[in-house]
């Protein structure tokens, strides 16, 4: 057993001996570092640097577990590549061999595994939510045919998910937003310019909440309120200090941004 510090002090560690070259050349989470160049000279020299700061405080690499000059790789448990960020091959194959829940313990890991890939699903949260009532307490566990197609359901969309994209600062992001009683879902996307001038939507990601009891008893216009604040909430990391476009399907916001409503909890 080792100390509980040990992560953030090796994270600490490791920030200290990359500063300067994180987020610039290369991205690094406890032992594990990714380095990313434009192209195969500029690797060369990256790899040098990141080389130069390791031996300078004496840390060693193990041959066996690097890997060098790849067009893409796993990292944090999802393949990168110049494409984007998409669930690697073995990973969905245990999705797709994974058997139906016999149990609450079972029903928890599979809801578990398919929590890692939920930014790849659209509204996941409205999808498992047949599945997540079996979870509580005051509900007897009865695997029916409701679960068994929610469970089918979301095995097809992670196959079938697409490749999500790198942000570009220097393009408009878009939110779009979707509240209903079941949950929020949300897409954070772009278009990105291609090789005939013309652009491509590109989903950054996507994200989803469940609801409350009692937020599902709010209005439709403090719903859809709460669904558009969850959501710029949740994509911060890339919308702060960003103009970017919110969509919502529901009228009744559009006067808050223009006159102040009064009583009114919202």
């Amino acid at each position: 057993m080792g100390l509980s510090s040990a992560p953030a002090s090796m994270q600490l560690l490791m920030d200290k001996v990359l500063k300067g070259l994180t987020f610039r050349s290369c991205l690094c989470y406890l032992d594990d570092i990714l380095i990313v160049s434009e192209t195969f000279e500029d690797h060369i020299g990256d790899l040098n640097e990141v080389f130069n700061r390791l031996a300078t405080v004496g840390l060693k690499l193990g041959p066996k577990k690097c890997s060098f000059a790849q067009s893409s790789c796993v990292f944090l448990g999802h393949l990168i590549s110049k494409d984007g960020i998409q669930p690697p091959a073995d990973r969905v194959s245990a999705v797709l061999d994974m058997p139906s829940p016999t149990s609450v313990k079972d029903l928890r890991r599979a809801i578990g595994l398919f929590n890692w890939f939920r930014k790849y699903i659209q509204n996941f949260s409205a999808e498992v939510d047949p599945m997540t009532k079996l979870l509580k307490k005051s509900v007897k566990f009865k695997w029916g045919i409701e679960q068994e197609q929610a469970f089918k359901k979301v095995k097809s969309l992670l196959v079938n998910s697409t490749v999500l994209a790198f942000p570009k600062y220097d393009l408009p992001f878009y939110l779009a937003v979707d509240t209903s009683c079941k949950g929020i879902g949300y897409m954070l996307y772009q278009h990105h310019p291609t090789e005939d001038t013309s652009e491509e939507l590109r989903v950054i990601r996507f994200g989803s909440k469940s609801l409350s009891k009692w937020q599902r008893s709010y209005g439709p216009t403090k719903l859809e309120l709460l669904g558009m604040v969850t959501a710029i909430l949740d994509c911060s990391m890339y919308l702060r200090g960003q103009k970017f476009v919110a969509e919502c399907d529901h009228q009744a916001l559009k006067p808050l941004f223009s006159k102040t409503v009064k009583r009114s909890n919202l």
